[in-house]
């Protein structure tokens, strides 16, 4: 690992919601779930995050099991100056299990500072790293605020 900061990071309910899916629709028929479009507020607000911090992205979302979705999400996340360091293991259950089992396949990460920006409640040991955002209104400056404190300190 590069960095000494982690960001988890979910792509439904963070990168997207359900506010900017009814915006697309309405502005320009676009349905952003067909077509996994992301909010360019919320990747601006990540972008924030991760330049603050020096964070390294892990991908935790169910969008790291599909080829083509996670390909769209790089791409995306390319043009903001962004890449996917890691993804978490595909284990079932809970999220939290799935973020335990990579920092047991990376030992020199468990050092790390790190925050989880889901919005399910699914994390199990790490609830207190958890930033839960909404499926209504996905990643706001609030959220990206106490990521930074919680990465920084």
């Amino acid at each position: 690992m590069s960095s000494d900061k982690l960001i988890f990071l979910d792509v439904d309910g963070v990168l997207n919601s359900t506010k900017f899916a009814v915006k697309m629709l309405e502005e320009d028929n676009v349905r952003i779930y067909a077509e996994d479009l992301l909010d360019p507020h919320a990747l601006r607000l990540l972008k924030r995050l991760v330049d603050e911090t020096g964070a390294l992205l892990v991908l935790s979302s169910s969008w790291r099991k599909i080829p083509e979705s996670r390909r769209n999400l790089e791409r995306q996340l390319e043009q903001y100056g962004m890449w996917i360091a890691d993804s978490t293991p595909c284990k079932g259950g809970e999220r939290g299990d799935e973020i335990t089992a990579w920092f047991n396949m990376i030992p020199a990460a468990q050092k790390c500072r790190y925050v989880i920006l889901d919005d399910d409640s699914d994390m199990t040991v790490h609830m207190k790293h958890l930033v839960q955002t909404s499926f209504d209104t996905g990643l706001t400056r609030e959220h990206v605020d106490k990521a930074i404190k919680i990465l920084i300190g």
